[in-house]
């Protein structure tokens, strides 16, 4: 039974890539974890320790092999990745993921609050203007100037802009779980700080 007031639960998790073959690799092997609303969690590990693939079974990149996942109560183990998207935030290391770079900053964050609707009549065409007068806001909090770009196209941001835009997007409507892959690695120090403090607020 889950323990009461989990927001996630891990019990038993197990991942294994290319199983029966020479490039067999065990990635996770009977992971549990627990984490409480509010808790905040470091995951440290050497490269190829399975930091990002316990992220990806935690988003639905795929399924386990064993175990079970629970969030907030609910079995998700076997939950689609886009079901999953619309309660988990997840930003990358790198800031050219979780944006479409041809599509414009309005049309991301478009995209974005879409993926969170419950509605089966969510469409492009129903971004009305106080969705997007809503999203100018959101992005002039950014301090970045995005919110006077935004029919730019995201591929024309420094990697620092859209590693805040990432991160606004995921957050726009507060998910119950919020997964950052070291997301300030590929960024200069400076930049890194800014996005720090974002994550923060």
């Amino acid at each position: 039974m889950a323990e009461k007031n989990a927001m996630l639960v891990m019990r038993d998790v197990s991942k294994t890539f290319n199983p029966g073959t020479v490039n067999e690799k065990c990635a996770l092997k009977n992971l549990n974890l627990t984490l409480k609303q509010g808790d905040f969690a470091t995951i440290v590990g050497s490269n190829g320790a399975g930091k990002s693939t316990l992220f990806n079974a935690i988003t639905g990149a795929f399924f386990a092999d064993k175990g079970l996942i629970m969030l907030d109560g609910e079995d998700i183990t076997y939950q689609k990745e886009h079901v999953r998207s619309k309660v988990i935030g997840h930003l990358f290391q790198d800031p050219l993921k979780g944006t479409a770079p041809h599509m414009t900053i309005e049309e991301n964050m478009a995209l974005a609050y879409l993926r969170t609707t419950t509605s089966k009549n969510a469409y492009f065409s129903r971004i009305k203007a106080a969705d997007k007068k809503k999203f100018r806001e959101q992005l002039a909090l950014l301090d970045m100037g995005l919110e006077d770009r935004m029919k730019q196209p995201v591929g024309l941001l420094s990697g620092g802009q859209r590693q805040a835009l990432t991160l606004l997007m995921a957050t726009m409507v507060t998910p119950k779980i919020l997964l950052l892959d070291e997301h300030t690695a590929a960024l200069d120090p400076a930049t890194a700080e800014k996005v720090l403090n974002l994550t923060k607020k």
